[in-house]
């Protein structure tokens, strides 16, 4: 079924597990149309940009999800080339009969107003085993409208765009993304999911809007994709086991980031991590771990390999004081003691309170990262006080600065990292046998 909410005017390495490269649903997206075909133009749908055609693809989505279908066919949800169509906040709801096919070719529109949000989404598909979605089309978020009105602090939030949430073996390849009010793509409580050949695009400084974001899921691989946005180009989040990222080119934005983990004190669980042959362009980071001081759990099994940097800020970066404020070392409310207890202390501008146990970082590894920094700190390893990292290792590391003959340097805080080949700059952490 459909939901609608209407408008309102206003390779295992060293340790480290991957998904597998060939994901046994994947034949699926070749974008060869399968019978029956539900063309939501059949279902009503102008397609003009202008009229709302949501209950059209509420129709031709009823009749493709649960409809009557031969068992040798998989149901195809047609949205054709050459047309535009304007949705509203809309909730594909499986469980559907058969495995099903969404191709898109044609372009999907968000309103270009401000509506009141039941559920901080545009559009979601949830509930569904055998997923596929592919195209030429684009999913157009016309988020501006939103980012003024948060700035002008008449919005709390937006929506994300664009959701796959409680689905399993999962395919969405060839569609473009750009201007979601918030996350663009977000891979939520799933299971297998293959990403490949998406283009996802917003301005620079446009706010939190994360090209994938991903949460609660295990088996995720994005491959073969360029993202530039204002905020992460891919965000990891708690609970998310087994993600194999690889060929994605991210600028501008802020980095590939695992994080961040451990708000308002809660548990952190992320491993089986892999970031392989990725370009980050002109980003504010490259590779990072963003953990908030209070949190506990662990980040562990990590790989970050064969990247390239130009001219990004902080190539390479663990920050366990993140949203700590201004004055992150001199903090002494910001590491932790030797109970749960919160201290409660003022000091500096940092935060009013922690709890006192911290996200555990540890088994990350940087092998074959070269490039060019655009600050003095191409390498920051700022660990918690109380949970030192453990166990980095950094293998042909070779960073320089975006100014020809300019010095750049590390800075490490209770990190311990061994080198197993030429790391440049030269270390300033605690090196481990």
């Amino acid at each position: 079924m459909v939901e609608i909410y209407m408008l309102e005017s206003n390779c295992t390495t060293s340790g480290v597990a991957y998904v597998l490269p060939v994901l046994l649903f994947a034949a699926l997206a070749v974008g060869v149309l399968s019978d029956p075909i539900f063309d939501v133009t059949d279902y009503g749908a102008i397609g003009d940009g202008t009229t709302n055609d949501t209950e059209a693809f509420m129709h031709a989505w009823d009749a493709a999800c649960v409809g009557a279908h031969s068992d040798d066919d998989a149901p195809t949800f047609l949205v054709p080339e050459g047309k535009t169509f304007l949705l509203s906040a809309v909730s594909f709801e499986g469980p559907c009969s058969y495995p099903i096919h969404i191709q898109i070719d044609g372009t999907i529109l968000a309103p270009n107003e401000t509506w009141t949000l039941e559920e901080d989404i545009w559009i979601i598909f949830q509930h569904i085993n055998g997923l596929t979605i592919n195209g030429s089309g684009l999913i157009d978020g016309q988020g501006s409208i939103w980012w003024d009105c948060r700035a002008q602090e008449q919005c709390d939030n937006a929506p994300k765009a664009f959701v796959v949430r409680n689905c399993t073996n999962v395919s969405l390849n060839g569609l473009d993304f750009k201007n979601s009010p918030m996350m663009h793509l977000t891979i939520q409580q799933s299971s297998v999911v293959s990403v490949r050949g998406i283009t996802i695009t917003a301005p620079e400084d446009s706010p939190n809007t994360d090209g994938i974001h991903i949460g609660r899921s295990k088996h995720v691989q994005i491959m073969n994709s360029n993202i530039g946005t204002g905020d992460d180009c891919i965000s990891i989040e708690t609970s998310t086991v087994d993600v194999n990222i690889s060929h994605v080119t991210c600028g501008p934005g802020h980095g590939i980031s695992i994080g961040s983990l451990g708000e308002d004190d809660s548990e952190a669980r992320v491993e089986g991590i892999r970031v392989s042959y990725c370009q980050f362009n002109g980003t504010s980071n490259g590779v990072r771990i963003k953990t908030c001081q209070g949190g506990f759990g662990h980040v562990k099994r990590v790989l970050f390999e064969h990247i390239n940097f130009t001219s990004v800020q902080y190539p390479i970066i663990i920050d366990q004081y993140y949203g700590a404020g201004p004055n992150k070392f001199s903090c002494n409310n910001l590491t932790s003691t030797a109970s749960r207890d919160a201290l409660f202390i003022r000091d500096n501008g940092c935060n009013s309170h922690v709890h006192t146990l911290a996200v555990q970082v540890s088994n990350v590894q940087y092998v074959d990262l070269v490039g060019s920094s655009a600050t003095d700190e191409a390498i920051v390893l700022k660990c918690s006080q109380s949970k030192a990292c453990t166990n980095l290792a950094m293998n042909n590391v070779k960073l320089q600065s975006a100014d020809p003959g300019k010095n750049i340097t590390t800075t490490c805080f209770n990190a311990y990292v061994t080198k197993t080949g030429p790391v440049l700059p030269t270390l300033s952490c605690s090196m481990q046998d």
